[in-house]
C-alpha cells in the first residue's frame, strides 16, 4: 500500500490505524469510519459513500497485506452500521470483498472476515435476501475440498467457490 496515497475522505490517522497490527487501533479507525459515513448519510452523499466503500475494499479488504484486510473488513462492516437502513443499497459491495476474504489462507482473517458478515447482515436484516445464494456459497465453502487445491483435475477449480477462486 503506497503511503503517499491520497485516501479522501478518509484522514491519514484512520488510514494509519486500519493498517496497524494492533485490533484495537483497527477498531478505532473503525469507529471514526462510522462517524464519517453518518455525516455522508445525513447530508445524502451517496458519492462519498460509495468512495469510501470502494477505498476500504480496493486498497484495504483486497490488499496483500494482512492487517490492512482485517482493517479493510472493519471498515466495510463499520460501513454498514453507519448506513442503518440504507446498507441495503449498498449490499453488493459490502459483501462481495468479505465473500473473498473467506478463502484466506489465515485462519484469524477468515474470522474476522465471518465477523464482518455477521455486522453487515445483521444491520441489512432483509436486504440480504437476494443475495442469499452467494453468501450461503461463501459461508459453506466448497463441499469436499480440503482446501488444498489440488491443481485441474480435482474438480473444484471450474467452480466459482473454489477454495483458490482465480
Amino acid at each position: 500500500m503506497n503511503p503517499e496515497k491520497d485516501f479522501a475522505p478518509l484522514t491519514p490517522n484512520i488510514v494509519r490505524a486500519l493498517n496497524d497490527k494492533l485490533y484495537e487501533k483497527r477498531k478505532v479507525a473503525a469507529l471514526e469510519i462510522e462517524k464519517l459515513v453518518r455525516e455522508f448519510v445525513a447530508q445524502n452523499n451517496t458519492v462519498q459513500i460509495k468512495h469510501v466503500i470502494q477505498t476500504l475494499s480496493q486498497e484495504f479488504a483486497l490488499s496483500q497485506h494482512p492487517h490492512s484486510r482485517k482493517g479493510g473488513l472493519i471498515g466495510l462492516a463499520a460501513c454498514s452500521i453507519a448506513l442503518g437502513k440504507d446498507s441495503g443499497l449498498y449490499l453488493k459491495e459490502l459483501i462481495e470483498p468479505v465473500l473473498t476474504c473467506f478463502n484466506d489462507a489465515d485462519s484469524r482473517l477468515r474470522y474476522y472476515a465471518c465477523e464482518a458478515l455477521y455486522n453487515i447482515v445483521k444491520v441489512a436484516r432483509g436486504a440480504v435476501l437476494p443475495h442469499f445464494n452467494v453468501l450461503f456459497d461463501g459461508l459453506r465453502g466448497p463441499a469436499g475440498c480440503s482446501g488444498l487445491h489440488q491443481g485441474p483435475g480435482c474438480g473444484f477449480a471450474e467452480n466459482t467457490w473454489c477454495c483458490i477462486r482465480p
